[in-house]
């Protein structure tokens, strides 16, 4: 890959716009662009790919549609000569920090993925063991790891990240891009999860509506007839707690005892009087079967 001599400002007209890039165009973005502009702030040059008279977007696509809607006639330009995979790594590279919801981040990384493997396939996931196995250990990280280190998480947090992504079919992926609202990756990760077609239909509605998957599922289960159980919240706490106590060792359970000593007195209190209320019944009649007997 090498960048032809110079920037160059290009005829806005003829810079094509391919129809398979990644992250779709934010009108809220674009408006804010043209306000900049017009306010007469600089912005950096867009990147194209020259392929023989054609030149292909690779980034800007905002500031092209920005100036587009301007009326500008000319935008400048960064004109590279580099093949197909080259420039698809340019846009990720140019993308990947950009201020991307949850969705896009994730489909990003599962191409950067894509990309970096094909550029480091040792660092697969497999095969860095197989050569580790036969002292051909790689110097290169793998993709997770790479992410991760870049972004100070763990290499689970990215895989997890690029699996919600993979599991969306294209037609999903290009319907909730286009919804005004941000959807949250764990949304994206129950919508991945779920394998019956049409109430995977149902849940990204949900999502397009801004509502959430778990709702779409409980609607579909509502209509089927199949009643989902109403959980007491007191019922759910006392489970938790419980479990907890169980697992807590004594040491443990001192200190809890001792840091809630009061509120456990008065609560136990409570309790004695209410057990005793309960067998007050049973006592009385056997104080009284006991005093018929002496008479």
């Amino acid at each position: 890959m090498k960048s032809l001599p110079t920037f160059t400002d290009l005829p806005i007209a003829d810079v094509v716009v391919p129809e398979d890039r990644l992250r779709p165009l934010s009108e809220a973005k674009v408006i804010a662009l043209m306000r900049v502009i017009e306010a007469g702030v600089f912005l950096g040059a867009i990147t194209v790919r020259r392929v023989g008279k054609v030149n292909i977007l690779i980034d800007g696509a905002h500031r092209l549609e920005a100036m587009r809607r301007l009326g500008r006639e000319t935008i400048r330009a960064d004109v590279l000569d580099c093949n197909a995979g080259e420039a698809r790594r340019l846009e990720i590279t140019g993308n990947i920090t950009a201020g991307m919801t949850p969705l896009q981040d994730a489909i990003f990384l599962g191409v950067y993925q894509d990309e970096y493997e094909k550029l480091h396939p040792e660092t697969k996931g497999g095969v860095a063991g197989a050569l580790a196995k036969h002292g051909m250990q790689t110097t290169n990280l793998s993709f997770a790891d790479l992410i991760a280190e870049t972004r100070q998480v763990t290499p689970r947090q990215v895989q997890r990240i690029v699996t919600a992504g993979r599991k969306l079919t294209r037609v999903e992926r290009d319907t909730l891009q286009a919804v005004p609202h941000r959807i949250a990756m764990s949304e994206i990760e129950k919508l991945g999860k779920i394998g019956d077609a049409p109430l995977r239909a149902r849940a990204v509605l949900a999502l397009i509506e801004g509502k959430k998957v778990g709702e779409a599922l409980r609607a579909a289960k509502a209509e089927a007839g199949v009643q989902t159980p109403v959980q007491d919240p007191v019922e759910t706490a006392f489970i938790t707690l419980s479990k907890a106590w169980a697992r807590a060792k004594k040491e443990a359970k001192r200190r809890f005892v001792s840091e809630h000593f009061e509120e456990l007195g008065f609560l136990c209190a409570d309790e004695e009087e209410a057990r005793f209320e309960a067998e007050k019944p049973e006592l009385l009649a056997e104080i009284a079967a006991r005093r018929e007997g002496m008479k």
